[in-house]
């Protein structure tokens, strides 16, 4: 009977052990709709300044200025946003090895040692005595709730997408934050440009108005065109002190961004001073259906998806009987014990002992519609999700046609607005030469000074316009993210502090979930 009972427990344990290795099947309906086959702008290589770009990651290169590279990164530095982002990749790396842990027994050691004298007598040759005693021991115990619906399989699963999520957002607030200080660099750039022609509109306007002023006490001028040089040449002298304002303040918020001393900024900003920013290009060739694998929140979105489903797998497991297994192996050893029972020619209690049970069941049975109410909710999390994947997969699309709209009208407005700065210049000198002949008067050449400062402002914003354009292109196409090859890996210094995650997926076990496959993941 002793062997029957004995191959009864062990395919019981078998049985039990093979139950916990598989999950409940769920079936994910969801299937995202797959975006156009095409773009509907044309695609910026066909424009000006069209170049090949291989590789997004290095894209900054390509605007050729040292002094931009240097600020991107001192921001990326000192990000709080990246900083935040790179503590919730901490967070959801703890979460998936708590997720983890759940499917694997827990093991407990415990020791312990104590000496005192007890109330047993112990015999002699020469009578009794009450000896003391030296105890020690040492045991393991441990505790497995065995996986049998596959709750603790489904939560896995979900920390694994929620991580992978994470991993996608800290590299979207990287791009982020790289192409907020580029725009305020082109800003500045626009800036000191805008500025420079303010300049020098002020200082003619106010040339013209000292001449008008001369001429006017000479009674060659009318009182009131003297006045109105005047008028002109102060309105000029605040449009320039209100431009260079702009400026101090874009300054200021890049001091912000990058922790740099404003003196220090200076200095810096002062290389290259006036030259717009503007890459060679890049290619744009990838289909939209690609797209949504390079971009960062698009795979946070549908690993959203991903979670969701593993929690209504979860919440309804909670349904189901919990069963957990328990054991526990211990060595002790008492000196007075030993010494008794060798005296007395037994044998020694001392030794090795073990247990394995109970096996608990812990099956619910009213609970005021809690386990029902959680369902619910998690279904309900799931179609939410969905809608938002959808959303964020739309607005994708939309941000690089926008980009790529913006670069082709700023190409196709380049030649105009290049053939208006130099037709005004040519006006402006011919008007400049006709009033220093006396056969124009001053309206006329303040008018012609006026389109010929204009034109260049348009110039210098069409130029801030195609540059930022390129830099939410960059922003569009995700950066240089992909799945592959960019998984932070965030590592601890000597000072245990979070040290900058590498793009490095060695020794990388976070998984890539594939949203049509979510019922094979949620299997062993």
């Amino acid at each position: 009977m002793i062997p029957i009972k004995r191959l009864l427990i062990q395919s019981a344990l078998f049985c039990l052990l093979g139950l916990s290795a598989c999950s409940m099947p769920h079936v994910n309906s969801f299937k995202p709709v797959s975006p156009a086959d095409k773009w509907l702008e044309p695609l910026p290589s066909t424009q000006a300044h069209n170049g090949k770009l291989s590789d997004l990651k290095n894209w900054w290169a390509q605007f050729n200025d040292s002094t931009l590279i240097t600020l991107i990164e001192a921001a990326q530095t000192v990000s709080p946003d990246i900083e935040s982002a790179k503590a919730r990749v901490i967070a959801a790396r703890s979460s998936t090895t708590i997720a983890d842990a759940q499917l694997l027994p827990a093991i407990t050691l415990s020791g312990s040692a104590s000496r005192g004298r007890s109330g047993q007598i112990l015999p002699t040759a020469t009578g009794i005595t009450f000896p003391t005693s030296n105890t020690l021991g040492i045991n393991a115990s441990a505790s497995w709730e065995l996986d049998v619906w596959g709750k603790n399989k489904a939560e896995q699963n979900e920390e694994k997408a929620k991580l992978a999520g994470t991993n996608a957002l800290w590299h979207e607030a990287r791009v982020i934050v790289a192409a907020q200080i580029a725009n305020d660099y082109i800003n500045y750039r626009l800036c000191e440009n805008l500025s420079k022609i303010s300049k020098q509109t002020a200082d003619s306007s106010s040339e013209t108005a000292r001449l008008s002023d001369l001429t006017s006490k000479a009674g060659f001028l009318a009182t009131a065109s003297a006045s109105q040089a005047i008028a002109q040449a102060s309105e000029a002298r605040n449009q320039f002190q209100k431009q260079t304002l702009q400026c101090t303040l874009i300054i200021k918020n890049i001091v912000v961004l990058t922790a740099i001393a404003e003196p220090e900024l200076r200095v810096l900003l002062a290389k290259n001073t006036g030259v717009m920013p503007m890459p060679s290009g890049i290619e744009v060739s990838e289909i939209p259906a690609k797209l949504l694998n390079q971009r960062p929140d698009v795979l946070n979105a549908e690993r959203n998806v991903d979670a969701a489903s593993f929690e209504i797998v979860y919440n309804e497991a909670q349904r189901y009987p919990r069963l957990s297994l328990a054991g526990n192996i211990g060595l002790a050893y008492d000196s007075a014990s030993h010494k008794l029972m060798t005296n007395r020619r037994r044998s020694s209690l001392n030794g090795l002992t073990w247990s394995i049970g109970p096996i608990e069941v812990s099956l619910p049975i009213f609970d005021a519609g809690v386990r029902d109410a959680n369902i619910s909710a998690a279904k309900a999390q799931y179609e939410a999700s969905k809608s938002t994947y959808e959303s964020v997969a739309r607005n994708a699309v939309r941000e690089v046609e926008d980009a790529m709209a913006t670069l082709n009208s700023a190409a196709a407005r380049l030649d105009d607005v290049n053939k208006a700065v130099d037709g005004f210049n040519i006006s402006l000198i011919a008007a400049d030469s006709r009033y220093n002949a006396s056969l124009a008067n001053l309206f006329e050449l303040e008018e012609a000074r006026r389109a010929s400062f204009q034109a260049q402002n348009n110039f210098y914003a069409l130029k801030s316009e195609q540059a930022l354009a390129w830099v939410s292109l960059y922003r569009a196409m995700g950066g240089g993210w992909t799945v592959a090859q960019n998984t932070p890996t965030p590592a601890f210094d000597r000072e245990l502090k979070i040290a900058e995650p590498s793009n490095s997926t060695k020794g990388s076990t976070i998984p890539v979930l594939d949203l049509a496959n979510v019922k094979e993941q949620a299997k062993p």
